[in-house]
């Protein structure tokens, strides 16, 4: 089994026009919907890249179920938004915590975890938009893993999101197996200069 840092190749992320599509087909300039902590409500945002794009290994996930039935199968350490602890990583999210997901209409509601359980699934895909946040199987999720806070990886990951703004984002970026060199030189130099942000 591998160490990653994504979500589970079966997902599927909603794209601004409503459509639903497979995360493993997801393309570098692809329009989707994000979550905005400020408003807790939905916006747009654009695809840059991959962080990790690994569709054939398998991996453990944790797989979040909400009281509607609405399931999200993610890495341990990867965050999620709740209404009341910020947000949290998987392994950390409990029964009866609220996470956030999107209603038929299109608006994002608290609801409640029902069930935390393991899974084994094949496939695991990290991406990246400009926001730092994405709706995933209709729940609202971070970009971001590993790193024990939101705020910090998105901080840490600006110069990457700036440099696709500024010089275009390619359609072939999601193409290649594996780990973004960025976040991986990142992982490395965080792990050694500040291990306790670091988590998995």
């Amino acid at each position: 089994m591998q160490d990653q840092r994504c979500f589970a190749a079966d997902s599927l992320v909603t794209l601004s026009n409503g459509k639903q599509k497979s995360i493993a087909d997801l393309k570098s300039g692809d329009k989707l919907l994000a979550y905005d902590d400020k408003t807790k409500s939905v916006l747009s945002t654009h695809l840059l890249t991959m962080l990790d794009f690994q569709p054939h290994q398998f991996a453990f996930f944790k797989q979040v179920t909400t009281s509607t039935g609405r399931q999200l199968s993610l890495s341990t350490s990867h965050l999620i938004p709740t209404d009341q602890h910020g947000y949290v990583m998987a392994k950390n999210i409990r029964i009866g915590m609220n996470i956030y997901a999107m209603n038929d209409n299109g608006i994002l509601i608290s609801e409640t975890v029902s069930n935390v359980s393991d899974v084994i699934k094949q496939g695991y895909i990290a991406p990246l938009t400009e926001e730092g946040t994405i709706i995933v199987n209709n729940v609202a999720a971070s970009c971001y893993a590993t790193i024990n806070s939101h705020y910090t990886a998105h901080a840490v990951l600006a110069p990457m999101r700036w440099w696709y703004s500024l010089f275009g984002i390619s359609q072939k970026s999601n193409e290649a197996i594996g780990i973004h060199w960025f976040p991986k030189m990142l992982y490395e130099i965080a792990s050694i200069l500040m291990p306790s942000i670091i988590q998995t």
